[in-house]
């Protein structure tokens, strides 16, 4: 039965081969699909040199402040640009529609700003035309172009008949069909594959993203498998071939276009996120008057410094042994960075519950578990931002708190305002460094998404087996 079944694989690749306009049209795929991921990867090297160049100009004028009141550095401020993520170039996720800098100050945290999609002119907006919108777009289609009238249709009802009555079971020749689909597809996801490979290379990718693009690769492989096995349920199940293709080109647009649009609106009405002035408002508040609106700002930096006073036993903040101008601004520092964080993370579960209700959709489309599986491989997603966020977050905090210390641990010579510092020698050991996410913690973090497309795809075999008796039957 093995061999009869590659026997009947081998012969429908012989006769897909011979389908001159479907070979022509997944060659045209190939050819733009890789000049679109040529095109990004020379986006993103261009990219990689201009935000190294921005960190080393940001670095030279921190440091060429000279010597200065180290708060006044902390308003001075700096930007610290994006990571760039070699694998975009294959999945370009979010990464045009979030922030690539932040720029860190005191009292205060930034959002990321300068988002690619905001200047890009009138040919960056083919930016969304990718190696992977095309597996997970154009790749189904040709799949069901392929295959719907594979065994519909008086052609192939005829062919059937002469391989039923030449002793093969109905079994076998939905199991060879779907063979030579399955191996038509992972050939298209190897070459497509292969083709964004040296682009990605270039740029110099580490080993974990050589396994983030493997887990990709075997991620879409099972999408398109779930698309093989419809395709030849709906070719075994309905009689005509127009029948087979009118149904079929219907799920592809439910579960590749309409569905992972509809989606994320839906989650949003679900769970609003509030406006930039309302989120704005609401830290502002907490900041001034405390969570509980009943302990204003004043009233505790008052408690902090009698408490001192008390500690040291004096009776004016000019007695103390600290410079008391610090302490009230790492104690600010500490404050607003304590509500901003509140807030943020209040944001950012808002955020997680849309990905979870989001997640709800993959029972109608197994796109809806397959984008973010290819986006968080791809360091495309928004969990990847929320890494370089948090990051740059603790530098700006570790930076600011260093500035503050240093004005709290020195008070200013008698007749001066403020105590001056070199700015570049007492902040040269706060250092920036970016923070990744390891491959174990994001399978960890999408490990449902794959379990959604391994139902998928067991839930599609197994349509393809039961068609087999409903085909020799009608055979």
């Amino acid at each position: 039965m093995f061999f009869r079944t590659l026997g009947v694989a081998a012969t429908q690749l012989t006769l897909m081969w011979r389908e001159r306009r479907l070979l022509w049209l997944a060659l045209s795929v190939l050819l733009l699909a890789g000049a679109s991921v040529a095109t990004s990867a020379a986006r993103l090297s261009g990219q990689t040199e201009e935000r190294r160049a921005v960190a080393e100009e940001e670095a030279l004028l921190w440091d060429s402040q000279g010597v200065i009141d180290p708060h006044d550095a902390a308003h001075v401020g700096r930007a610290v640009p994006a990571p760039v993520r070699p694998l975009a170039a294959f999945d370009p996720g979010l990464s045009d529609f979030v922030g690539t800098s932040v720029f860190i100050e005191g009292h205060a945290q930034n959002p990321a700003r300068h988002r690619p999609i905001e200047g890009g002119a009138a040919l960056s907006r083919f930016g969304g035309f990718s190696a992977a919108w095309t597996l997970q777009i154009v790749a189904p289609l040709l799949i069901i172009l392929a295959g719907f009238a594979a065994m519909s249709g008086e052609v192939a009802r005829t062919r059937l008949r002469q391989e039923l009555a030449a002793g093969a079971s109905a079994s076998v020749l939905v199991g060879g069909r779907l063979v030579a689909l399955a191996t038509a597809a992972g050939l298209l996801v190897i070459v497509m594959i292969g083709v964004s490979l040296p682009a990605i290379l270039l740029q110099g990718v580490s080993e974990a993203e050589l396994v983030g693009l493997a887990a990709i690769g075997g991620a879409y492989a099972l999408y398109l498998l779930v698309f093989c096995a419809v395709t030849v349920a709906a070719s075994a199940l309905f009689a005509s071939a127009r029948t087979a293709l009118v149904v079929l080109l219907g799920f592809w647009a439910v579960s590749t276009l309409l569905v992972p649009r509809v989606a994320p609106a839906v989650t949003e009405t679900l769970a609003p996120t509030p406006s930039a002035p309302e989120f704005r408002a609401a830290v502002t508040e907490e900041a001034e008057n405390g969570v509980d609106g009943h302990d204003p700002a004043d009233e505790r930096l008052n408690a902090l410094r009698d408490e001192l006073l008390a500690r040291h036993q004096v009776s004016d903040v000019e007695d103390l042994p600290v410079n008391f101008r610090g302490v009230s601004l790492e104690f600010a520092e500490e404050n607003s960075t304590a509500t901003y964080n509140r807030h943020f993370e209040q944001l950012y579960a808002v955020y997680h519950r849309q990905e979870v209700l989001q997640r709800a959709f993959a029972s109608i489309s197994p796109a809806v578990a397959l984008q973010p599986w290819s986006r968080a491989f791809a360091g495309t997603d928004f969990g990847a931002h929320l890494t370089y966020l948090r990051g740059v977050e603790d530098y700006r905090y570790r930076l600011v708190q260093t500035l503050n210390q240093e004005v709290a641990a020195n008070k200013p010579p008698p007749g001066e305002r403020y105590h001056l510092a070199d700015i570049a020698t007492i902040t040269r050991d706060v250092v920036y460094a970016p923070r990744t996410v390891s491959l174990s913690e994001v399978a960890g973090a999408q490990a449902p998404n794959l379990a959604i497309l391994l139902v998928w795809t067991v839930l599609a075999i197994s349509l393809a087996a039961a068609s087999a008796p409903r085909l020799g039957r009608r055979s």
